[in-house]
Protein backbone atom coordinates (compact mmCIF):
# COMPACT_ATOMS: atom_id res chain seq x y z
CA UNK A 1 0.00 0.00 0.00
CA UNK A 2 1.25 3.49 -0.78
CA UNK A 3 0.10 7.06 -1.03
CA UNK A 4 -0.75 8.32 -4.49
CA UNK A 5 -1.34 12.03 -4.98
CA UNK A 6 -3.97 12.87 -7.59
CA UNK A 7 -4.85 14.50 -9.87
CA UNK A 8 -1.66 16.52 -10.23
CA UNK A 9 1.81 15.26 -11.06
CA UNK A 10 3.47 18.18 -9.32
CA UNK A 11 4.52 16.23 -6.25
CA UNK A 12 6.31 13.61 -8.32
CA UNK A 13 8.06 16.28 -10.36
CA UNK A 14 9.15 18.11 -7.22
CA UNK A 15 10.58 14.97 -5.64
CA UNK A 16 12.34 13.90 -8.82
CA UNK A 17 13.92 17.34 -9.13
CA UNK A 18 15.54 17.06 -5.71
CA UNK A 19 19.20 15.99 -5.84
CA UNK A 20 19.97 12.67 -4.22
CA UNK A 21 22.22 12.86 -1.15
CA UNK A 22 25.78 11.70 -1.67
CA UNK A 23 25.79 8.10 -0.52
CA UNK A 24 28.82 5.82 -0.50
CA UNK A 25 28.30 2.56 -2.41
CA UNK A 26 26.86 -0.20 -0.20
CA UNK A 27 30.11 -2.23 -0.08
CA UNK A 28 31.90 0.79 1.41
CA UNK A 29 29.43 1.22 4.27
CA UNK A 30 30.86 -1.52 6.56
CA UNK A 31 34.33 -0.04 6.12
CA UNK A 32 33.02 3.42 7.01
CA UNK A 33 31.29 2.05 10.10
CA UNK A 34 34.47 0.29 11.17
CA UNK A 35 36.49 3.49 10.75
CA UNK A 36 33.88 5.36 12.77
CA UNK A 37 34.24 2.78 15.53
CA UNK A 38 37.89 3.85 15.66
CA UNK A 39 36.71 7.47 16.08
CA UNK A 40 37.74 8.59 12.59
CA UNK A 41 36.22 12.09 12.11
CA UNK A 42 36.08 11.71 8.32
CA UNK A 43 34.09 8.48 8.70
CA UNK A 44 31.64 10.18 11.05
CA UNK A 45 31.21 12.97 8.53
CA UNK A 46 30.68 10.55 5.63
CA UNK A 47 28.10 8.51 7.54
CA UNK A 48 26.26 11.66 8.52
CA UNK A 49 26.18 13.01 4.96
CA UNK A 50 25.05 9.65 3.61
CA UNK A 51 22.09 9.29 5.96
CA UNK A 52 21.03 12.73 7.17
CA UNK A 53 18.39 13.26 4.46
CA UNK A 54 16.69 9.93 5.21
CA UNK A 55 16.78 10.46 8.97
CA UNK A 56 15.42 13.99 8.60
CA UNK A 57 12.59 12.69 6.42
CA UNK A 58 11.58 10.03 8.97
CA UNK A 59 11.69 12.47 11.89
CA UNK A 60 9.70 15.10 9.99
CA UNK A 61 7.06 12.58 8.97
CA UNK A 62 6.73 11.34 12.53
CA UNK A 63 6.39 14.70 14.30
CA UNK A 64 5.53 17.22 11.60
CA UNK A 65 6.97 20.69 11.16
CA UNK A 66 8.13 21.15 14.72
CA UNK A 67 10.87 23.72 15.35
CA UNK A 68 13.04 21.06 16.99
CA UNK A 69 13.17 18.64 14.03
CA UNK A 70 16.81 19.48 13.30
CA UNK A 71 17.64 19.05 16.99
CA UNK A 72 16.03 15.61 17.00
CA UNK A 73 18.04 14.62 13.92
CA UNK A 74 21.26 15.77 15.59
CA UNK A 75 20.36 13.88 18.76
CA UNK A 76 19.70 10.72 16.76
CA UNK A 77 23.15 10.88 15.15
CA UNK A 78 24.81 11.70 18.47
CA UNK A 79 23.22 8.68 20.13
CA UNK A 80 24.03 6.46 17.15
CA UNK A 81 27.70 7.44 17.02
CA UNK A 82 27.99 7.06 20.77
CA UNK A 83 26.42 3.59 20.50
CA UNK A 84 28.52 2.36 17.58
CA UNK A 85 30.29 -0.25 19.77
CA UNK A 86 26.87 -1.88 20.18
CA UNK A 87 26.26 -2.16 16.43
CA UNK A 88 26.76 -5.84 15.57
CA UNK A 89 25.95 -5.72 11.88
CA UNK A 90 22.93 -8.04 12.14
CA UNK A 91 20.94 -5.35 10.27
CA UNK A 92 21.85 -2.67 7.77
CA UNK A 93 23.47 0.38 9.35
CA UNK A 94 20.67 2.51 7.89
CA UNK A 95 18.03 0.34 9.59
CA UNK A 96 19.90 0.45 12.90
CA UNK A 97 20.24 4.22 12.61
CA UNK A 98 16.55 4.62 11.78
CA UNK A 99 15.68 2.57 14.86
CA UNK A 100 17.63 5.03 17.02
CA UNK A 101 16.04 8.01 15.27
CA UNK A 102 12.60 6.52 15.91
CA UNK A 103 13.39 6.03 19.59
CA UNK A 104 14.60 9.62 19.94
CA UNK A 105 11.57 10.95 18.07
CA UNK A 106 9.02 8.87 19.98
CA UNK A 107 10.55 10.07 23.23
CA UNK A 108 10.08 13.66 22.09
CA UNK A 109 6.54 12.96 20.86
CA UNK A 110 5.55 11.66 24.28
CA UNK A 111 6.82 14.86 25.87
CA UNK A 112 5.07 17.12 23.36
CA UNK A 113 2.64 15.43 20.96
CA UNK A 114 2.44 16.76 17.42
CA UNK A 115 -0.50 18.99 16.61
CA UNK A 116 -2.46 18.71 13.39
CA UNK A 117 -3.23 21.61 11.10
CA UNK A 118 -7.01 21.74 10.55
CA UNK A 119 -7.81 20.56 7.05
CA UNK A 120 -9.84 23.68 6.32
CA UNK A 121 -6.65 25.70 6.82
CA UNK A 122 -4.78 23.75 4.15
CA UNK A 123 -4.96 25.39 0.73
CA UNK A 124 -6.63 23.86 -2.29
CA UNK A 125 -4.17 22.22 -4.71
CA UNK A 126 -3.21 24.59 -7.50
CA UNK A 127 -3.61 23.81 -11.18
CA UNK A 128 -1.28 21.41 -12.98
CA UNK A 129 0.20 24.05 -15.27
CA UNK A 130 4.01 23.91 -15.44
CA UNK A 131 6.17 26.30 -13.50
CA UNK A 132 5.85 27.76 -10.01
CA UNK A 133 2.17 26.83 -9.84
CA UNK A 134 3.02 23.13 -9.97
CA UNK A 135 5.64 23.52 -7.27
CA UNK A 136 3.09 25.33 -5.13
CA UNK A 137 0.58 22.53 -5.74
CA UNK A 138 3.13 19.93 -4.66
CA UNK A 139 3.91 21.81 -1.49
CA UNK A 140 0.21 22.16 -0.67
CA UNK A 141 -0.31 18.45 -1.26
CA UNK A 142 2.60 17.57 1.00
CA UNK A 143 1.22 19.92 3.65
CA UNK A 144 -2.10 18.15 3.31
CA UNK A 145 -0.55 14.72 3.86
CA UNK A 146 1.37 16.08 6.84
CA UNK A 147 -1.88 17.40 8.26
CA UNK A 148 -3.47 13.97 7.95
CA UNK A 149 -0.48 12.35 9.64
CA UNK A 150 -0.76 14.90 12.42
CA UNK A 151 -4.22 13.59 13.28
CA UNK A 152 -2.85 10.16 14.13
CA UNK A 153 -1.81 9.04 17.59
CA UNK A 154 1.99 8.86 17.91
CA UNK A 155 2.23 5.05 17.84
CA UNK A 156 -0.10 4.74 14.86
CA UNK A 157 1.67 7.53 13.04
CA UNK A 158 5.08 5.94 13.62
CA UNK A 159 3.90 2.53 12.39
CA UNK A 160 2.24 4.06 9.31
CA UNK A 161 5.24 6.23 8.44
CA UNK A 162 7.76 3.42 8.81
CA UNK A 163 5.76 0.72 7.02
CA UNK A 164 3.71 2.57 4.39
CA UNK A 165 5.87 5.61 3.63
CA UNK A 166 9.38 4.30 4.40
CA UNK A 167 8.78 0.73 3.21
CA UNK A 168 10.07 -1.22 6.21
CA UNK A 169 8.56 -4.66 6.78
CA UNK A 170 6.11 -5.22 9.61
CA UNK A 171 8.81 -7.20 11.42
CA UNK A 172 11.36 -4.40 11.07
CA UNK A 173 8.85 -1.82 12.30
CA UNK A 174 7.98 -4.05 15.24
CA UNK A 175 11.66 -4.19 16.21
CA UNK A 176 12.04 -0.42 15.84
CA UNK A 177 9.00 0.31 17.99
CA UNK A 178 9.55 -2.52 20.51
CA UNK A 179 6.13 -3.97 19.75
CA UNK A 180 4.75 -7.25 18.40
CA UNK A 181 4.20 -7.67 14.69
CA UNK A 182 0.50 -8.17 15.39
CA UNK A 183 0.33 -4.84 17.20
CA UNK A 184 2.06 -3.07 14.30
CA UNK A 185 -0.41 -4.56 11.82
CA UNK A 186 -3.29 -3.22 13.91
CA UNK A 187 -1.71 0.24 14.15
CA UNK A 188 -1.07 0.43 10.41
CA UNK A 189 -4.60 -0.78 9.66
CA UNK A 190 -6.14 1.76 12.03
CA UNK A 191 -3.99 4.59 10.67
CA UNK A 192 -4.84 3.71 7.08
CA UNK A 193 -8.55 3.47 7.89
CA UNK A 194 -8.46 6.91 9.58
CA UNK A 195 -6.68 8.54 6.63
CA UNK A 196 -8.98 6.91 4.07
CA UNK A 197 -12.02 8.12 6.02
CA UNK A 198 -10.68 11.67 6.19
CA UNK A 199 -9.90 11.62 2.47
CA UNK A 200 -13.43 10.48 1.69
CA UNK A 201 -14.72 13.35 3.81
CA UNK A 202 -12.61 15.81 1.84
CA UNK A 203 -12.88 14.71 -1.78
CA UNK A 204 -11.88 18.18 -2.93
CA UNK A 205 -8.38 17.60 -1.55
CA UNK A 206 -7.40 15.57 -4.62
CA UNK A 207 -5.54 12.98 -2.53
CA UNK A 208 -6.38 9.28 -2.54
CA UNK A 209 -4.99 6.14 -1.00
CA UNK A 210 -4.59 3.26 -3.38
CA UNK A 211 -3.50 -0.32 -2.91
CA UNK A 212 -0.21 -1.62 -4.17
CA UNK A 213 2.50 -4.19 -3.70
CA UNK A 214 4.02 -2.73 -0.58
CA UNK A 215 5.86 -4.74 2.08
CA UNK A 216 3.88 -6.95 4.37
Amino acid sequence: MFLTFRPDQATVDLVEAMPDPSRPPAPEMPALVERARRRDPEAFRALFQAHVAAVHRVVRRMVGARPDVDDLVQTAFFEAFRSLPDFRGDALFSTWLTRIAVRVTMRAARRRPATATPLDEVGEPASTTPGPERVAAARETLALVESLLGELRPKRRAAFVLHVLEGYSMEEVAAMLSASTAAIKVRVHDARRHIERRVRQNRAMGVTLTGGGGPS
